[in-house]
């Protein structure tokens, strides 16, 4: 809940930060129909939410879930899933949080808004904030800077209620920590039988009649993808950029400006020797290593060759290379070492160095001096940057201009009809997996693009390559294909979903024979499974073990002396488990460290700020008049 609310005040912000160009949609108030109706989606203590507020979210959660699971996914599926609800109960949540923390007294000062903008990095240069990056950026979103600061504020504000009612939240007892010990570092140890419905592949025939009356009823898994038929109109910044002429006063002052860019750090070559110890090395092996280290740091010192003796003596990798690490800048090794190569002198070797890994000494085998890329080596790529920044905003003011015509005139095929100059790319019907080479394959711009219904236009839509002005001019939705289409594929399923069902069977009857008193072992053998014994599991170390997948350990945790074999069978993946209780240790929890007991009363103080947030936002709720216009909820 805590971070979901974080993340929820952030999100206007990143939108317009990252010059989403969605904002036309939301001003024009073209999309679907519910965005034609002016009354508020949500009112929430008579705060307003506004349809297009709560289509903006809808829609990132659809785009969201079709990009998680594909085009293919039924729109019964997504109704299913709830998503209308789960967004409304986000933005009613986010208000109440808001306005719960105005009435505590809490408030976003100007001053506040006004440090939080100027610290933006999208409106500063030369690490410093600048008017005019402010005012260009929010002019390219069609934001005021009104609009623009009270977003600002009703994230602030935010962030402070989280904080303040976290903050009710401060303490963590002993006996938290000793529980939450307990129940994260107890181990138990159980037998294992695992039934893979593999064992059954081979007893599995396919009689056709089944094959057709088990098809009818998983069709829906073979849906064919969603396609969609577009008429668009692109605005690529290449066409832009061919026309922007850059002289050489502007290709000085950008190099210039990044000169820093095209310098190289002066970097430094070095061999070590490394005598190896770490956290677990006694004193013993530390002042073995350390005398070791020192005998050979003299016959150094007399003469002996650096590489040889690495090649012997030395604990690092790099000794098959005589120790050679090869160039590096400052701030490439660890700072120990990293301030001893700093400042040695070419061909000395050095004292010896104590890092976290051990004892090295070190050889200087060169200095490459720092270097700066003459500006005629970078002048073609400075040139690039200048046109393609200046095409960028250009080019959204001509896709911009364009939008506003397809406004006024209607529709799409209006404007076109006034306006020959710009051609109107239509396509055939295609699938998020095989779109027209013309269109932009970014995943983002396809989220875009596959979210339109039939007959809806969309925003300007930013791309790598430019914008795109898009109108869904008809949409397939998926259908089940017939068997004989899917045949091969369908008995291969076929045959796998019986084989399941054999070993969710052999699995049900095993479970049932051990809890009536038969032993494990024995029954296993005699259905030809075999049965294997796990080392100590616990849930603070989930660790494969080769006998029970990581998943199922909690499950194997929750069974004790009373209890020995799970309710039911476990599963993870296909395969099915059998688990019996073996033997329980308990931590001492008098060998707690102070490293261990501050990790743990971290995770339970964060654990109930969120419940207490949670609980706080629960009771706001109830008392909060809370009105769904009817429109979202159909």
């Amino acid at each position: 809940m805590l971070q979901l609310l974080r993340n929820k005040a952030q999100s206007f912000v990143v939108q317009a930060l990252v010059l989403v160009i969605a904002l036309v949609f939301i001003f024009w108030g073209v999309g679907t129909n519910m965005m034609n109706d002016r009354d508020a989606a949500i009112s929430v203590n008579k705060e307003e939410i506004s349809f297009q507020e709560f289509q903006r979210s809808y829609d990132q959660s659809i785009a969201g879930y079709r990009q998680q699971f594909g085009e293919s996914i039924s729109e019964d599926l997504l109704k299913g899933l709830g998503i209308k609800q789960q967004v409304i109960n986000q933005l009613i949540q986010a208000a109440l949080l808001r306005q719960g923390t105005s009435a505590m007294g809490i408030m976003a000062t100007p001053v506040e808004i006004q440090s939080t903008i100027q610290s933006m990095p999208q409106f500063q240069q030369n690490g410093e904030f600048n008017l005019d990056s402010y005012r260009a950026t929010l002019g390219a979103n069609r934001l005021t800077p009104n609009k623009f600061e009270a977003s600002i504020g009703r994230n602030l504000l935010t962030e402070k209620g989280i904080t303040f009612i976290s903050n009710f939240a401060t303490t963590i007892s002993d006996a938290e920590i000793i529980e939450l010990v307990r129940r994260e570092q107890e181990t138990v140890t159980v037998k294992v039988v695992k039934i893979s419905p593999d064992l059954f592949n081979d007893k599995v025939t396919i009689d056709p009649q089944e094959l057709t009356a088990w098809f009818e009823t998983e069709q829906n898994r073979y849906l064919t993808e969603r396609k969609i038929k577009l008429k668009y109109l692109i605005f690529p910044y290449q066409a832009q950029k061919d026309s922007i002429a850059v002289n050489d006063a502007q290709i000085l002052a950008q190099y210039e400006n990044d000169k820093a860019a095209y310098q190289t750090p002066e970097q430094r070559q070095a061999r070590h020797i490394l005598f190896k110890t770490d956290d677990n090395s006694s004193f013993e092996e530390r002042a073995a290593q350390l005398k070791k280290a020192e005998e050979i740091l003299a016959r150094l010192r007399m003469g002996e060759d650096f590489a040889t003796l690495a090649s012997t003596y030395s604990d690092d990798p790099a000794k098959a290379q005589g120790g050679d690490l090869g160039t590096f800048s400052r701030g490439r090794m660890i700072k120990e070492f990293d301030d001893a190569v700093f400042f040695m002198q070419p061909n000395t070797i050095s004292d010896i160095i104590t890092t976290q890994f051990g004892y090295h000494i070190i050889k200087l085998e060169k200095i490459v001096p720092a270097v700066t890329q003459p500006l005629d080596e970078v002048r073609d790529a400075i040139a690039e940057k200048i046109r393609s920044e200046q095409a960028r905003p250009a080019t959204f003011q001509m896709a911009n201009e364009a939008y506003e015509g397809i406004i006024s005139a209607g529709s799409l095929q209006a404007y076109a009809e006034n306006h020959p100059e710009r051609t109107v790319i239509s396509t055939d019907f295609f699938s998020r997996t095989a779109p027209p080479a013309a269109l932009d394959p970014d995943p983002s711009f396809l989220d875009t693009l596959f979210a339109l219904n039939k007959g809806e236009l969309s925003s300007l839509v930013e791309t790598p390559s430019g914008y795109f002005i898009l109108y869904a001019e008809e949409i397939q939705e998926p259908v089940p294909p017939k068997l004989d289409e899917v045949r091969e594929q369908a008995g291969k399923d076929y045959i796998l979903a019986q084989a399941a069902k054999m070993a969710q069977e052999t699995a049900a009857a095993l479970l049932t024979k051990v809890k009536g008193g038969a032993d494990l072992e024995t029954s296993a053998g005699e259905a030809n499974l075999q049965i294997r014994t796990t080392g100590p599991l616990s849930r603070s170390k989930m660790t494969a073990d080769p006998a029970l997948p990581t998943s199922l350990v909690d499950q194997a945790l929750q069974l004790g002396a009373s209890n020995p074999f799970p309710k039911e069978a476990l599963a993870a993946g296909d395969d099915l488990y059998i688990l019996q209780f073996i033997e329980r240790h308990l931590p001492e929890t008098a060998d707690i460290s102070e490293d261990t007991r501050k990790e743990y009363s971290a995770t339970l103080l964060r654990q109930k700020q969120d419940r207490l947030l949670s609980s706080w936002l629960q009771q706001q709720e109830k008392k909060a008049k809370i009105v769904i216009s009817k429109n979202i909820l159909n």
